[in-house]
């Protein structure tokens, strides 16, 4: 088999490109929002809960 220089394999050939804005969509809005989401959803599940009140204890004192 010969190679021949520029040749191209088959199923290999590019795609339609990308518009500017679909570029920017792509890689820097989706995975910006994506990261904004996680962190906000770990921020809240991280979050200190309020300490209940002595008298919502069901027992205040062993002896």
């Amino acid at each position: 088999m010969k190679f021949i220089a520029g040749s191209v394999e088959d199923g290999t050939l590019a795609g339609p490109g990308l518009s500017a804005v679909e570029t920017f969509v792509t890689f820097l809005v989706i995975p910006g929002s994506l990261f904004f989401i996680i962190a906000g959803l770990t921020w809240i599940a991280a979050a200190p809960r309020k300490a209940k009140s002595e008298s919502e204890f069901s027992v205040t004192m062993i002896n």
